[in-house]
């Protein structure tokens, strides 16, 4: 009987539980795939700020896009939907 209940603390009981072992190792799965996540997205952003200072066609490319900016000789123009018809 002391072994069954010793089995059953043990089991469900205190800081050190199964239960809340099985936890934090879920906690630490999700925590690593985030890392993964996270890790990637600076890789990416990384390699997009090296094109940005080096490469010309990247920075005409955020130049027209982001800045609205245009080549000497070259129109803007904007089309608007007509509101009547939403």
């Amino acid at each position: 009987m002391v072994l069954i209940l010793a089995a059953v603390f043990a089991w469900t009981g205190g800081t050190f539980s199964e239960t809340n072992y099985l936890a934090l190792r879920r906690e630490e799965v999700a925590a690593n795939r985030r890392l993964k996540q996270l890790q990637h997205e600076v890789d990416s952003l990384q390699a997009f700020r090296d094109s940005l200072a080096s490469n010309p066609v990247v920075q005409e490319r955020v130049a027209r896009d982001e800045l609205g900016m245009l080549r000497p000789g070259e129109i803007a123009f904007t089309i608007v939907p007509d509101s009547a018809h939403e």
